[in-house]
């Protein structure tokens, strides 16, 4: 008899259990008939939420890529794109001047690029209009801002062995659907002035069509999208325009070195590994650190200069004698980092390019807020360095530090900023918000002409 009340509990149990199951795979259809109602409905149509895409490639128990977004102090932060387009194929949603909302979007999105850049093959030169063709297709659009070298990209993204096909520098990129199974990347190489695409191993319909899920269209429109009598024809191609004026931000700036607080002083010293506490007054307010043949001055008024006599007595070493451009960057990085980028406040530091000069190869940053560019003084960067033989043998560094007041400004629709720049009659050229700095005590953004 107790046997026989063994057996039917052990039954109920089972059968108990059964149910729990079912009630579960229930759900989890209907979560997932629900989310894909919401995708063919348009309703997910109305933001980057991604989470529409990210939910059904959880209930389909695939795998998601790894977030791209490098960690702060990473030197993969100076290469993060302030502008991201995403085409669905029929569709476009954009999003610039909002870096915290790019920045989210491209830790969902910013894989492909990186399993493209791991798997690109020989880059073949394309036609501007095959590159317009490309854009038009579904795929993801990235702009860096600056112009980066493609090896330093691809290191920066994870990649674990260099690709020898990644060559030249690029400022825009493109991961778009082909005729065939893979997705392809395009970029233009800003040292040659062409355009370029590489085959991939990104598959399409595992991959893309999967990231690509849950983007609709916000009404984003490259200008050569546009009829030529729609006002447009002063700018650049590949200018974004919305159907609504950008909105940004107003910013209090200052030098964070002027009022010569002496903690801040020692730490600027620390981080630029000048150890010494010997220093002396200079003309025009300011110290002069001086170390064997090595000098370094910490002026009020911001800007902090170092010299070696020779790249033998600098004590900045790049890589291990044979650097490329990933080890030149970031070896002018990490002092940029530790200095400026740890008292800039609200701005972010981007990599403006490297280039070859008489002088030795040049590595220049510089300062932007919500994905626009500061123009800080004349020059525009904010830390320059030169690299000779190895080492490093100057630098020049301007400290800012931007504060956001809570007010925004003003600025015209692009139509009527494309009619002025049409007025000055100097080609087609970029259109572009830029915070201007002269050293004053606020900085707002305004429409200047890009080249």
């Amino acid at each position: 008899m107790d046997m026989l009340k063994r057996v039917r509990r052990r039954r109920r149990r089972v059968l108990e259990s059964c149910k729990t199951l079912l009630i579960v795979l229930l759900a989890v259809s209907a979560v997932y008939l629900a989310a894909r109602a919401l995708v063919y409905s348009g309703l997910a149509d109305t933001g980057p939420s991604g989470w529409v895409g990210t939910l059904l490639s959880l209930l389909r128990g695939e795998a998601q890529p790894p977030a791209a977004t490098p960690e702060n102090g990473q030197p993969g932060m100076a290469a993060q794109p302030v502008r991201i387009a995403i085409h669905s194929g029929t569709e476009r949603f954009a999003v610039q001047y909002d870096q915290g909302q790019v920045d989210g979007i491209y830790t969902s999105v910013g894989g492909l690029l990186g399993e493209a850049l791991a798997s690109a093959k020989t880059p073949r030169p394309i036609t501007e209009e095959e590159w317009r063709l490309a854009l038009q297709r579904s795929g993801v659009y990235f702009d860096l801002l600056g112009q980066v070298p493609l090896d330093a990209l691809y290191a920066w993204m994870g990649g674990d062995a260099a690709n020898p096909e990644l060559t030249g520098t690029a400022r825009r990129l493109l991961v778009s659907s082909t005729a065939g199974a893979n997705a392809a990347l395009y970029y233009h190489n800003e040292t040659d002035g062409l355009y370029y695409a590489c085959e991939t191993s990104v598959d399409y319909a595992q991959r893309m069509e999967d990231v690509l899920t849950g983007y609709g269209g916000n009404s984003a429109t490259f200008a050569f999208e546009f009829s030529a009598d729609a006002g447009y024809g002063a700018l650049d191609p590949y200018v974004l325009i919305f159907s609504s004026a950008p909105n940004p931000r107003s910013y209090r700036s200052a030098s964070p070195l002027s009022a010569g607080d002496e903690s801040t002083l020692t730490a600027i010293r620390s981080a630029l590994s000048f150890r010494s506490n010997s220093s002396y007054p200079i003309q025009g307010g300011g110290i002069m650190v001086r170390e064997d043949r090595e000098t370094l001055q910490i002026m009020e008024n911001g800007d902090v200069i170092y010299h070696a006599s020779e790249p033998a007595a600098s004590r900045y070493a790049v890589g291990d004698g044979s650097a490329g451009n990933t080890d030149v960057i970031e070896a002018a990085w990490r002092l940029a980092d530790a200095t400026l980028g740890s008292l800039c406040g609200s701005a972010r530091l981007y990599l403006m390019g490297m280039e070859e000069t008489q002088a030795g190869v040049e590595v220049r940053f510089g300062y932007s807020l919500d994905g626009a560019a500061v123009q800080l003084y004349e020059k525009g960067w904010c830390a320059r360095f030169l690299i000779r033989s190895g080492k490093i043998t100057d630098y020049t560094l301007h400290f800012r530090s931007y504060e956001e007041t809570g007010e925004h400004t003003l600025v015209l629709r692009e139509r009527q900023a494309a009619a002025a720049l049409a007025a000055l009659g100097s080609g087609r050229r970029e259109l572009v918000l830029c915070y201007a700095d002269g050293g004053g005590d606020t900085v707002e953004a305004g429409w200047i002409a890009g080249a």
